[in-house]
């Protein structure tokens, strides 16, 4: 892995991708700041030429670059059809402008090409982590609630290798990770939820004896099934996971925290059931239009009765370019062929690395990669941003041979590039 490195260590390219991961922050983070921060079409630039480098990196560097999976070229191959599909079911400005959203969206784990050779990840960690100490203070002052969780989120990917990161970073790692928690409270429960779901898995580097290869393997496996099941039984009526209050008997107003997106003051209920409803329109759309199969094209939403408002088209159809769900906007743009191979993706990345890695911190990576499968079928925006840059990244991780044939020395060495030359 080190010789690649050697060769590529003067690469214009990868200051340029270095580079565009740190703009990235900057509209990962927009929704959230108190004020507006460039227009669309200069994030459409970089985003784009992002991608652009990344497949300029294949070409110059092709015989260093591990194959593509083949479970991520068929579901990019979909998408390049969906994309074409949606030319012909745009009806709008408004849907060209969310195809050509999406389609970028959806073209990020073309990140494989960069981020499965080992040398080159520590590079992006490094340069960013530099940005990040003195942008996060410049920006705090306009950040609302949900910002710090978004700006940090290459810190929920080293809170993983917590145990084995010493020095200065060691505590600055963690006093980020605790930001999120200040800042952030229960009300920005998704990123809460990400940050601790790292933070927890971590302890496995400090109990391997109880955490052994057969125990992360189980957990990876229920986390890939689980949602599946959950569905199965929600659309049977057996039983419904986002109504659990009403199963326990619990009292919505006795677990409420301040809304992150609210008015000063203003309470929500952590119990509830925020979910149901955008299943039964998602679906019910699909069933109503027949697309159920294959997409709605990346072009165009669901028909939303509750969010009928937010149609902007001059065709008054009642659409809604997308949800808070990841699977569900997944669903809608490409139907149960779409969720089938992500899925796809997702178990490919966990049996590979059970199956071929040589080092024990990849079943810990492999149990995250199950888990946000999971978290999926709950939240995680479908955006082109850091958060799903880095879910790329370690699904990319899970695939590569570099990271695989690492015996768990070697990936400790690997661990300390992430932050010292």
């Amino acid at each position: 892995m080190w010789k690649v490195d050697v060769i590529g260590k003067y690469m214009k390219i990868k200051v340029l991708i270095s580079f565009l991961v740190i703009v990235l922050t900057f509209p990962s983070i927009g929704q959230w700041l108190n004020i507006k921060i460039g227009e669309t079409v200069y994030w459409w630039a970089t985003n784009c030429l992002l991608l652009f480098s990344f497949i300029a990196y294949k070409i110059k560097y092709n015989k260093y670059i591990p194959k593509l999976p083949i479970q991520i070229k068929l579901f990019m191959v979909y998408v390049i059809l969906s994309a074409v599909y949606g030319c012909f079911m745009a009806e709008s400005y408004w849907d060209w402008k969310l195809l050509i959203n999406n389609f970028m969206i959806y073209l990020m784990p073309m990140c494989f090409y960069y981020v499965s050779i080992s040398a080159n990840l520590p590079i992006i960690i490094r340069r960013w982590c530099k940005f990040a100490i003195v942008a996060f203070w410049l920006l705090l002052p306009i950040m609302q609630f949900e910002a710090p969780g978004k700006f940090m989120i290459p810190f929920s990917f080293l809170i993983i290798f917590w145990p084995f990161i010493k020095g200065k970073w060691r505590y600055i790692i963690f006093f980020f990770f605790l930001t999120i928690f200040i800042f952030g409270t229960l009300g920005a429960r998704s990123s809460v939820i990400r940050y601790l779901v790292c933070a927890v898995f971590s302890i496995c580097f400090i109990y391997p004896q109880i955490f052994k290869k057969k125990v992360l393997k189980s957990i990876s496996f229920i986390f890939l099934l689980s949602p599946i099941i959950l569905f199965i039984l929600g659309v049977t009526n057996v039983f419904n996971v986002f109504k659990i209050d009403e199963y326990l008997d619990i009292n919505e107003n006795e677990y409420e925290v301040q809304n992150a997106y609210g008015e000063k003051g203003e309470k929500e209920s952590l119990t509830a059931d925020t979910r149901t409803f955008l299943y039964l329109e998602t679906i019910s759309s699909s069933l109503n239009h027949n697309y159920f199969i294959q997409g709605h094209s990346l072009a165009r939403g669901y028909e939303s009765p509750w969010f009928r408002s937010t149609d902007l088209t001059s065709y008054s159809r009642g659409e809604r370019d997308a949800s808070e769900v990841s699977i569900l906007n997944i669903y809608t743009y490409m139907g149960i062929i779409g969720v089938v191979l992500y899925f796809m993706i997702f178990l490919g990345a966990v049996a590979y690395v059970f199956k071929y890695s040589q080092n024990y911190m990849m079943y810990v990576i492999a149990c995250i990669v199950a888990f946000r499968w999971s978290f999926a079928w709950l939240e995680d925006f479908t955006r082109f941003d850091l958060n799903n840059l880095f879910l790329w990244i370690m699904i990319s991780m899970c695939y590569s041979p570099y990271f695989l044939k690492m015996n768990n020395n070697q990936f400790r060495l690997w661990i300390k590039t992430l932050l010292y030359n």
